[in-house]
Formats: structure tokens, C-alpha cells, sequence
């Protein structure tokens, strides 16, 4: 695996909050379907895969993401994925936070 990223659990998110980010960011469609299902796919990464020691891998959710997204039937470049995921870890860093369940 490569470089361990830490981030703090100071405080909550709010899933809006973060859905705004990332639309506000990208330069390209996404539907409120897919939106939703990344953001399921986030979550399930963060509260499941990462879990409460608040380390993670480069790449590691997006490579979650975009499984979770095929067993979907959902096609997505990885590119936006990683762009994607990359709008939220900044988020995240920004506020200091962790999402809520």
C-alpha cells in the first residue's frame, strides 16, 4: 500500500455540506443517483474499511468507491472518482471533522 494519510475526528460533517463541495468543484455531470451512491460507497469505506483509527492508504477509497460502483452496474471514470474523493479529504481536513452515520 502506499503513504498512510491521518485525519482528525474533531467533529461531525454534515452529508450537504460535503454534497455542495463536491458539486461546486467538479467540471463535469453527476446525478443525484450516482452522487448518492458515492456517497454510500464513501461512507461504508469510511465507517467500515477505515474505521475508527482514522488511517487510510492513498488511493484506498477510491479504489472502494469505484468497485462499489461497478457491483452497482455503475460506469464512472476513476479520474472522477479520485477528483471526487479528493474534494471530500479536503473537506474533511478543512473542517476537522468525520462524517455522520
Amino acid at each position: 500500500m502506499g503513504k498512510e494519510i491521518k485525519f482528525s475526528n474533531d467533529g461531525e460533517l454534515d452529508p450537504e455540506k460535503v454534497k455542495i463541495a463536491v458539486f461546486n468543484q467538479i467540471d463535469f455531470a453527476l446525478s443525484e443517483y450516482v452522487w448518492s451512491e458515492i456517497n454510500n460507497a464513501f461512507s461504508i469505506c469510511w465507517n467500515d474499511e477505515i474505521g475508527i483509527r482514522g488511517w487510510i492508504y492513498e488511493g484506498q477509497i477510491e479504489k472502494s468507491i469505484y468497485n462499489y460502483l461497478i457491483n452497482q452496474k455503475i460506469l464512472i471514470d476513476y479520474d472522477k472518482i479520485e477528483k471526487i474523493v479528493e474534494i471530500i479529504l479536503d473537506y474533511i481536513k478543512i473542517t476537522g471533522g468525520f462524517l455522520k452515520d
